[in-house]
């Protein structure tokens, strides 16, 4: 009976994270668990499609298989330090360290980071019918308006512009100068 119930209290501990091996096929865990217990290479199940590398100091639970304490798995890790906080039921967020964040609220996504990349191999559309931007926007390439109609691009707006002349009015025969100041 002793057996059973040391068996039983040792199905779970708690402790905190003092080294992190992400490079493993498993993410691989060190950890202190209460009474200065240190586990060594436990394997950390992280959700499929998720993962994360925590830092010293996070909060991890792990289970240990049949009681084994050589036998253990961490199921979670959380740090109390970076969680995002002040969200509604039914909202979510996923965040760092460095304070950068998602933010799924009931009316919209939040996301903050101080530079943003997508990388997309063939497209990125928006299917919206008003896009906004609050500050410059730069493109690399020529920008094309109307698109789907056939369009026109920037380029050729400018162009169009820069080499334009026509005929003066009320003047016999000439036509006018180029534009003096032309689009870049």
């Amino acid at each position: 009976m002793r057996e059973l119930a040391q068996r039983l209290f040792g199905l779970i501990g708690r402790g905190r994270v003092t080294r992190a091996n992400p490079a493993a096929q498993l993410q691989q865990l060190q950890l202190v668990l209460t009474a200065d217990e240190l586990k060594d290479e436990m394997e950390h199940a992280e959700p499929f499609g998720f993962t994360a590398c925590p830092k010293q100091g996070a909060e991890a639970l792990a289970l240990f298989l049949g009681g084994d304490r050589s036998n253990g798995v961490v199921i979670s890790v959380s740090d109390r330090r970076y969680r995002v906080r002040g969200l509604k039921p039914g909202e979510s967020a996923a965040y760092n360290a460095a304070g950068h964040t998602i933010v799924l609220y009931e009316d919209r996504i939040e996301v903050t980071a101080p530079r943003i990349v997508l990388k997309a191999s063939a497209e990125v559309v928006a299917d919206t019918p008003l896009f906004k931007a609050t500050g410059r926007i730069e493109a690399a390439m020529d920008i094309v308006d109307n698109a789907a109609g056939g369009g026109s691009s920037l380029a050729a707006v400018r162009a169009a512009h820069n080499d334009h002349s026509h005929k003066e009015n009320n003047v016999a025969g000439s036509n006018t100068d180029q534009p003096d100041i032309k689009v870049l």
